[in-house]
């Protein structure tokens, strides 16, 4: 037994600093009592810490540690106090916040993530979507679906919001010239900021980190989707779809989930990921008549929802993934944080 014991305090002292219990199929919320008070190393305690990330789903929500430690952050998504008090933290942004244990003065990182809807600066707090149904829910079972892709035993869609684009505004179905929607001038239609080329350009480089095997890239007619498509440059050709056009101009009669579940309906069943670049409100599936979809989900810019489909075309709901929870992950696997 002491034999034992030495060589799983070895193993413990060797084992890096993570939220909770490293490895599993998926995350899981433990309550303080399950937390394994046998590793000697200082750690993160909070039930919303889920395989080396915090969900911080509230504002003034307290860092819990298992000893004295004192905290910072240069990141302008966060404000965070010595004593580890999270005042606030943008809604779907991932920050990293800089701790200082007490006890030997050696530093780690914390990355934080903000699992709300109602915390925003502009410009997406003029042009969020439509408050989410329980974002922190969606936003961790989309982090679970994230840490099971790529699987070659599945299809899945990548419903994504194209990047941030406050470049000018559009027209509307009654007003503005011919075609405007098609325009890739900000005098006609509202098109990518740099923020938005920045984040598409990496979100790029992280599918092909990620080996995504997409095979189909499909657009909507406004620019700013089939930059965001163009940017990611995923590999295949990009097929334009105009039944999920933004509202101010989609004329297919449906709304955009309805013009999305026709789409899904026509593509194989193939084990391979379909792309689709598009715009809010594609995220509201009310009435949508399926009870694995909530009422909402978190959709900020280049942020996305996943669809898992079935064989028989029959589809489901699979979380919520901001672009920030997209990175990180990559950064994760390959060792870059």
């Amino acid at each position: 037994m002491k034999n034992y014991l030495f060589y799983a305090l070895i193993l413990f002292f060797f084992t890096e600093l993570s939220c909770k219990k490293k490895d599993s199929s998926k995350p899981v919320i433990e309550p303080p009592d399950k937390i394994d008070n046998t590793n000697t190393d200082p750690r993160f305690t909070n039930k919303d810490c889920l395989k080396d990330l915090l969900f911080a789903n509230k504002k003034n929500y307290q860092i819990e540690t298992s000893e004295a430690a004192t905290f910072s952050s240069i990141d302008p998504d966060v404000t965070v106090s010595t004593t580890g008090l999270i005042g606030r933290i943008t809604s779907g942004e991932l920050v990293t916040i800089d701790v200082t244990w007490t006890k030997n003065g050696s530093k780690t990182k914390l990355y934080a993530f903000g699992a709300t809807d109602n915390d925003y600066v502009e410009p997406f707090a003029t042009y969020h979507a439509a408050e989410s149904e329980n974002p922190y829910g969606q936003y961790v079972k989309g982090w679970e679906t994230l840490r099971r892709l790529p699987k070659t035993d599945a299809t899945y869609f990548i419903v994504l919001r194209h990047a941030d684009a406050n470049n000018g505004k559009d027209f509307s179905k009654t007003t503005g010239p011919a075609n405007w929607w098609l325009s890739c001038e900000s005098t006609m239609a509202r098109q990518l900021n740099q923020q938005g080329i920045d984040r598409a350009t990496e979100l790029g480089k992280v599918f092909k980190d990620l080996n995504y095997p997409i095979a189909r890239v499909i657009s909507s007619e406004f620019c700013r989707a089939k930059a965001t498509a163009e940017l990611i440059d995923a590999g295949p050709q990009i097929q334009i779809d105009g039944r999920v056009n933004h509202p101010a101009y989609n004329v297919s009669g449906k709304s955009l989930f309805g013009g999305l579940k026709e789409i899904i309906k026509e593509q194989p069943v193939d084990n391979k990921i379909t792309l689709i670049s598009t715009h809010h409100p594609i995220n509201e599936f009310n009435n949508s008549g399926l009870a694995t979809f909530p009422k909402v989900s978190a959709f900020n810019w280049t942020g996305a929802y996943i669809v898992k489909v079935e064989k028989d075309k029959s589809f489901t709901y699979e979380g919520a993934i901001s672009w920030g929870m997209f990175k990180y992950w990559r950064d994760k696997k390959l060792n870059k944080l």
